[in-house]
Parts: C-alpha cells; sequence; structure tokens
C-alpha cells in the first residue's frame, strides 16, 4: 500500500507537458494534438528511487494524469493565462524550487549511499525484533462503480470464471487491475472500514459478495494474512531498514549542505508584519 501511495503523489505532482515542438526522441506514450508525451522525458520528472515503480505499478494511471493536464493545459494558454501574473509568479517559484531540488540531487546522491552489507548486518543482528504490531491482510479485488455491474461480475464467479481474468477487463482500478486485481498487504489504516470487515472474514483464497465502500463496490479475494507478532519477511525488513538509515542519512547530508550555504552567504531577516502592516506580535 505505501508504494501505491507514493505512485500517486508522484502522479499528482508531475509538470504540466513533456512535450516538444520538435520530433519526439523515444517511446511515445501519449498525443494531445501536436503534443506528445514520452516514456524518457515522464522519467525525468520521476525521482530515480521510484522509477521503477512507475514503470510497474502506475504508468498507465501516470499517461491518464497527463493527457487530462494536457487538455486543460491547452486551453488555459488558447485564452491567455499563460501572461496571469498569478500564474507567472507560481511558474517563478516552480522554477526555482526545480533548481534546488536538482543541487539537493547532485550534492547528496553520492554522499547517501547504503551498501547492502550495513542493511544485513543490522537485519542479523536485530532479526527477532521485526514483527508485525497488526493484523494485516493481502487481497486482490474487482471495483466496480454500480451495484449492477458489481452483481454482473460476481455471478460469472459464481460460474467458475478467473478472478484476475475478471479484474483484468473489468476493474475500474486499472492500477491493481494490470496485476490481476492485487492491491497488495493492507492494514486497518489503510483501507476503507467496510473493505477492512469483509476481508477479515473471508477464508484464504475465498471471495466476497460485492462490497459497498466510500468509493464504489468491490468483490474482495483474500490471499494472504498475517497476524500480530507475526515475523515480517525478511525482504521487508531489510526494506524498512534502508529506508531508515536512507531517510537518516539523507536528512543530516542535507543539513550539512543547508548549514554550510548558510555560513558562505550573507542572510538578514526582517520583522514580520500582518496586511495591515503592523509588527507580528511573536516579533515584538
Amino acid at each position: 500500500m505505501r508504494t501505491l501511495l507514493v505512485v500517486t503523489c508522484i502522479i499528482a505532482s508531475l509538470s504540466v507537458s513533456c512535450s516538444d515542438t520538435d520530433e519526439p526522441q523515444g517511446t511515445v506514450l501519449a498525443r494531445v494534438n501536436d503534443e506528445v508525451l514520452t516514456l524518457e522525458k515522464l522519467m525525468y520528472q520521476v525521482p530515480p528511487d521510484f522509477r521503477d515503480q512507475i514503470k510497474s505499478e502506475g504508468l498507465s494511471e501516470v499517461v491518464e494524469n497527463w493527457i487530462n493536464t494536457e487538455l486543460l493545459y491547452q486551453e488555459a494558454i488558447e485564452r491567455g493565462l499563460d501572461d496571469d501574473p498569478e500564474v507567472r509568479a507560481i511558474i517563478k517559484a516552480g522554477i526555482r524550487d526545480a533548481v534546488a531540488r536538482r543541487l539537493i540531487d547532485i550534492e547528496l546522491g553520492n554522499k547517501v549511499i547504503i551498501s547492502p552489507v550495513t542493511v544485513d548486518s543490522i537485519y542479523a543482528f536485530q532479526k527477532d525484533s521485526y514483527k508485525l504490531d497488526e493484523d494485516r491482510f493481502r487481497a486482490s479485488h474487482i471495483f466496480l462503480e454500480s451495484a449492477g455491474d458489481a452483481e454482473a461480475v460476481h455471478k460469472r464467479l459464481k460460474k467458475g470464471d478467473d478472478f484476475a481474468t475478471l479484474a483484468r477487463d473489468y476493474s475500474k482500478d486499472r492500477q491493481s487491475a494490470e496485476r490481476g486485481g492485487d492491491i497488495g498487504y493492507f492494514g486497518a489504516d489503510d483501507i476503507d472500514p467496510a473493505f477492512i470487515e469483509a476481508a477479515r472474514r473471508l477464508e484464504l483464497g475465498a471471495y466476497s459478495k460485492p462490497v459497498k465502500t466510500a468509493y464504489g463496490y468491490h468483490i474482495i479475494k483474500l490471499t494472504d494474512r498475517q497476524k500480530t507478532g507475526d515475523a515480517l519477511d525478511s525482504l521487508e525488513a531489510k526494506g524498512n531498514i534502508y529506508e531508515s538509515l536512507y531517510t537518516a542519512r539523507h536528512a543530516a547530508a542535507f543539513n550539512e549542505l543547508l548549514e554550510n550555504l548558510k555560513t558562505a552567504a550573507k542572510i538578514e531577516r526582517y520583522p514580520l508584519t500582518d496586511p495591515e502592516g503592523t509588527v507580528s506580535p511573536e516579533m515584538k
């Protein structure tokens, strides 16, 4: 589930357009009028750590997001909104942020390295401490928007049709549909309460009747169940160790970079004022 959330955040943050006026070079993913999205240009906008996740799990959703945004962008250009002062201020701020992020990538890229030996050593020493702190489930689902559609698919399952095939053909959650409906592991805080309750009642390998949630209707197939206190899979545990080490070392390297820049720069701070021009209370 964490991976899916990360992919969703990346999709939401992608730039408006990835296209040029020249003939596109690379693998073309989509075209809107004269604007083209290629896989290579898309990957430039995604942080390196998440590129494989985008390719394997979220590419179709990213493409659809780009198409929708490009349609809106082209209409806005037609209306001359690119000359709007607020838009120009946002663009300027965006350029500053992008350049600053690039500096961080360059400066920290070779400094934050976590070796597999380090991760393996920590795991070997702390192996028994990596346990689940809550019940967890793994499931596949077929997501449909209407009760009628859900009932129709459920009838096909009862007749013996393959769950994964039906998910790929009919599920409106296209991201999981590409994996036969698999949504990975989740706990009680990760998903709609009605969904988790239906999953709890299922036997392994069984599927549910259509379950109504805030999003629509789901047919759920339980594929694994893990209980509180069960040992984490070694790959997952090592992944958690890597993530923890990387986050800590990245933060330390970033703070060091920032402190060096502050030392070399001339920085002046002035009393903050509210819109009426009075000094804010905390500055008095």
